[in-house]
């Protein structure tokens, strides 16, 4: 991977950044009504009533975007609750185990298309990405990645592939009978 291309230095803000990254570059601003920044890093901001905030700042809306960012903000409120032995209602259980669900089957389906994604042709006219690079990123054998590819190519598509790539090109790019 060439960690001089622009769009690794874009995530890390190391250049001019696009919109969307703006809140690693400070230019998002947080407020508290009831309490006062204690110290502000980019995206993150420590409050003087000892929580943090983090600003996630998505170009993918509502039914991307926001969920994803709800359904995480639940676990990890569950993760806060348990690491500090809060009691947790029914309700607030319920909510928790549904929203850890679906935030899991939403990644299931996004690692999927980003194995896709790494094998299909890039600008310079081969793979993103080989089998054993996706493997190490996913702590994979190349092997179990190459197998995957070839089910997720033959219809075996987690559930939730297409409310990732719905009204988008990526639709109808991969499935049964298609090259990859």
């Amino acid at each position: 991977m060439d960690r001089n291309d622009r769009s690794f230095a874009w995530t890390f803000g190391d250049l001019d950044t696009p919109p969307q990254f703006a809140h690693h570059k400070g230019r998002i601003k947080l407020e508290h009504l009831d309490t006062e920044a204690r110290e502000v890093n980019g995206a993150t901001t420590w409050w003087e009533d000892g929580t943090t905030s983090y600003v996630l700042h998505t170009r993918t809306g509502q039914v991307h975007g926001w969920t994803i960012a709800d359904e995480a903000d639940t676990v990890i409120q569950a993760v806060d609750s348990l690491r500090i032995g809060d009691e947790i209602s029914t309700d607030r259980l319920w909510h928790a185990l549904q929203d850890v669900r679906r935030l899991r089957t939403r990644l299931e389906a996004l690692e999927a298309e980003l194995i896709l994604y790494a094998q299909e042709q890039g600008p310079e006219g081969k793979k993103r990405m080989p089998f054993r690079e996706v493997g190490e990123a996913l702590g994979l054998h190349h092997t179990t990645v190459a197998e995957r590819h070839a089910r997720i190519l033959g219809g075996e598509a987690p559930a939730w592939r297409n409310w990732l790539v719905q009204n988008t090109p990526r639709a109808d790019l991969h499935g049964p009978g298609s090259e990859g």
